[in-house]
């Protein structure tokens, strides 16, 4: 029987399909090292995935602390805005602390190019909410991040950053998030959405493990 060249590579792509299935399931499920050809994969560079949830019935709680609805102009809070920014330079997050149209306080983040935008999102809150738990009055976090604050609202999430800021919030009261639309002339919004693309280049290196999506992503061009 003869074996046609295109039957040979039709073979040969199904197994990298089933090495590159066995290696996310190996990295992302067990935390186990894989390889495909030289390349190696290691648990330790990318996000984990714990089935082990701590937020059950206290995460209702969440909904009295974050809001899709709010006026921005009728807020009488200290507000903090937090945003990520993802482009072909680099990534950066960043919060500030506006008052009387000037920052009293802000932070910026750069990221490592294998991170994505919504890490950038997801670790501007958590740092800004790190930030405002020593303010001991009422705070509220604006983010334009509509899947961060989402993620957050999961009870089931299995994101080790969301979980923290599911604890922090639960574990501060006076502290509440925000969502506000982007790019519609909100001057405190558009600052720090520049402060975030700034950081790209001003930021402090912060590391954050790989995203799972990464190691798909990366597999697959070897398919």
């Amino acid at each position: 029987m003869h074996t046609t060249p295109t039957a040979v590579l039709q073979v040969f792509s199904l197994h990298l399909q089933i090495q590159q299935e066995a290696t996310y399931a190996r990295v992302a499920r067990t935390r186990s090292s894989s390889n495909i050809f030289t390349l190696k994969f290691s648990p330790t560079d990318y996000e984990s995935k714990s089935s082990k949830l701590h937020i059950h019935h206290q995460n209702i709680l969440l909904y009295n602390q974050i809001s899709f609805a709010e006026n921005h102009r009728d807020s009488g809070a200290k507000a903090i805005y937090a945003d990520g920014s993802k482009t072909d330079e680099g990534i950066g997050s960043a919060y500030c602390i506006l008052e009387n149209y000037g920052i009293t306080a802000s932070w910026q983040g750069i990221l490592n190019h294998s991170n994505s935008a919504f890490q950038a999102e997801i670790l501007a809150i958590k740092m800004a909410i790190v930030a405002a738990s020593s303010l001991h009055r009422l705070i509220k976090i604006w983010t334009d991040s509509l899947s961060s604050l989402m993620a957050i609202l999961n009870p089931k999430s299995h994101r080790s950053m969301v979980r923290e800021i599911q604890t922090l919030l639960l574990s501060h009261k006076h502290i509440h998030l925000r969502w506000l639309k982007a790019h519609v002339g909100y001057l405190d919004n558009e600052c720090t959405d520049q402060l975030a693309k700034e950081a790209i280049t001003k930021g402090d290196p912060f590391f954050l493990s790989k995203p799972l999506s990464y190691l798909k992503s990366t597999s697959d061009q070897l398919l």
